[in-house]
């Protein structure tokens, strides 16, 4: 993984683990590249500077300068690409200033817990959803619907739906920044080796476990596997939906229960018997390293985010014919996305200001940022052109086609539980899932799994 990309997906790990320290909660077995490696740099001189930005007087105080600050869990250097973008705002803002609050990934979540209960919180810093349920249900977080409400035509500017998680209880208490997909990264030529037809947009289940049968063998006396991956009940629900059925999880923010419906099982079977039949691997094999293997030729199917494409325009050999599909469908589509974003502290005191960087960073930021950083799409459909345009130029626009129909899909489901009692229900899924599809399990189980996370939603 090229240090870019590690970076930035450390920054999602960091959101999660700062969401576990506020929360005091752990998170989902998703398979969503959680095991990210590296951690953030420490921040140079030029990323803790200011950058400078100019906006009407009646906004920022009757003309008077006004500093508002930020804090990421970037790396130093994307902190100084961020910081070279908003010199541009301030440029044509210069009655505000933008000054960066650097915080190392691995104390992000601590120390921004103190800066809030302190009410000495930066004006804007990173947040995942995790993040803004446990602070919002504090009240620790700005409300920005009102500004939300008269601004518009810059809230229609984001893909359908990625806004309506940063709502609790009726309140906009942040914004999205960038998005992250999940789908299936596919070895080009074993598919023809195979005589397969490469997945694409509107393939089928059906279609999907065929392919993983054909694609599973010996090689050498190992077994290789037709698809590798860790389908967890989140995943699975996209079959269950997919097929007409209740999703597992009701919310993505606020579930209030979760359901085994018919086609739940059905999906879970699905899986169960392709890893009975060595079609895929078993739910305690480790993937740590898949993507080494995929470089190497030896993986046909893999599920993981979209970042990894980065990593495979910038390290994979350049004879490795690869490419990336969306989750298969039973009728209709049904996908998983989540997102980074931005937040504010309740108590800050120039909101017109704050308002004005926030939307500068989720737009003309990741315009000018993007380009240079390119492992996941802007969630401004206007500045996600640039994250698109950025696989176009490394020879991969069929990479960027699919992660905009996914982000365009009209039911989205969530990646994980969000709440503070999701480290109170998570170990009833660890406890029966794997052995269920491990086949120690009888099916009947997700039933009593079910029941019991209902208990803790309800208590």
């Amino acid at each position: 993984m090229d240090k870019a990309t590690r970076k930035w997906v450390s920054g999602m790990a960091a959101g999660m683990m700062a969401a576990g320290l506020l929360a005091g909660c752990g998170n989902g077995g998703n398979s969503n590249g959680g095991s990210a490696s590296g951690s953030a740099g420490e921040s140079s001189p030029a990323s803790s500077g200011t950058a400078s930005a100019s906006q009407p007087a009646s906004s920022s105080g009757g003309g008077k300068k006004v500093e508002v600050t930020l804090m990421t869990w970037e790396s130093a250097e994307m902190n100084d690409k961020i910081m070279a973008a908003m010199k541009n705002f301030e440029q044509e803002n210069p009655d505000i200033t933008v000054k960066l609050i650097p915080t190392p990934l691995d104390n992000y979540g601590v120390k921004l817990n103190g800066m809030l209960a302190a009410k000495q919180a930066p004006d804007i810093f990173q947040s995942g959803n995790d993040m803004l349920i446990s602070n919002g249900s504090q009240g620790l977080l700005y409300d920005w619907t009102s500004h939300a409400t008269n601004d518009s035509e810059f809230l229609g500017g984001f893909y359908k739906g990625t806004v309506d998680s940063w709502y609790l209880d009726g309140k906009l208490l942040g914004l999205p920044g960038l998005l992250n997909t999940y789908g299936i990264f596919y070895n080009k030529k074993l598919f023809q080796d195979a005589g397969l037809t490469e997945p694409k947009i509107g393939w089928t289940y059906d279609e999907f476990f065929a392919d993983m049968q054909k694609l599973s063998g010996k090689q050498g006396g190992v077994q290789q596997y037709g698809y590798y991956a860790a389908p967890d009940p989140f995943i699975t629900s996209l079959y269950a939906v997919s097929a007409g059925g209740a999703p597992f999880a009701n919310d993505i923010i606020n579930p209030t229960k979760v359901e085994i419906s018919p086609q739940f099982i059905e999906g879970a079977e699905k899986y169960k018997d392709a890893i009975a039949n060595g079609y895929m691997n078993a739910p305690t094999f480790d993937l740590t390293n898949i993507m080494s293997s995929f470089k190497e030729g030896k993986v046909a199917m893999t599920y993981q985010g979209q970042w990894v494409a980065d990593d495979l325009i910038r390290t994979a050999p350049k004879d490795l014919q690869w490419g990336f599909a969306p989750m298969p469908v039973v009728s209709s589509q049904t996908e998983i996305n989540d997102a980074v974003g931005w937040t504010s502290p309740a108590s800050i005191k120039n909101p017109d200001a704050v308002w004005k960087v926030l939307k500068y960073l989720d737009s003309t930021m990741y315009e000018q940022v993007l380009p240079q950083t390119p492992v996941a799409p802007a969630a401004y459909k206007a500045s996600a052109s640039a994250y698109f345009d950025a696989l176009k130029t490394a020879g991969h626009p069929e990479v960027g086609e699919t992660i905009d129909h996914i982000l365009n899909s009209p039911n989205i489901q969530p990646v994980r539980f969000l709440p503070a009692w999701s480290g109170k229900a998570n170990p009833f899924i660890d406890a029966t899932w794997k052995n269920v599809l491990a086949g120690k399990a009888p099916i009947s189980d997700l039933n009593g799994m079910a029941d019991k996370i209902n208990k803790v939603i309800g208590g």
